[in-house]
């Protein structure tokens, strides 16, 4: 939903009305600064095709789908390291007081 510059500023002067009202309150009326601050920034920052009504979230039929390569480049080359930790496995260490593949073999 598109919000009109005029909204924004009538905003905009609530926002200072209120402000000078609480004059004497320094905490309140910085509150109403940051707010008018941040009306300001929504009215600079607004781009032009936003302006015309297209929305801040993106139309699902246009998310785009990660390729086959890049699932294989989040995830890694995982067959070749299934085969390496297999290959470790299979590497024993040959000690000559050692009665069998167990730890508790003495």
């Amino acid at each position: 939903m598109a919000i009109s510059n005029q909204a924004v500023l009538k905003k905009m002067m609530n926002e200072i009305q209120e402000a000078m009202q609480k004059n004497g309150e320094t905490s309140s009326v910085r509150e109403h600064v940051r707010a008018i601050r941040l009306l300001c920034d929504l009215m600079l920052d607004e781009r032009p095709e936003e302006s015309t009504g297209s929305s801040a979230f993106p139309d699902p039929t246009e998310v785009n789908e990660p390729t086959t390569a890049e699932i294989r480049k989040m995830m890694g080359d995982i067959p070749s390291s299934r085969q390496q930790t297999n290959q470790q496995k299979k590497q024993t260490i040959d000690h000559e007081e050692a009665n069998g593949d167990s730890i508790f073999d003495f």
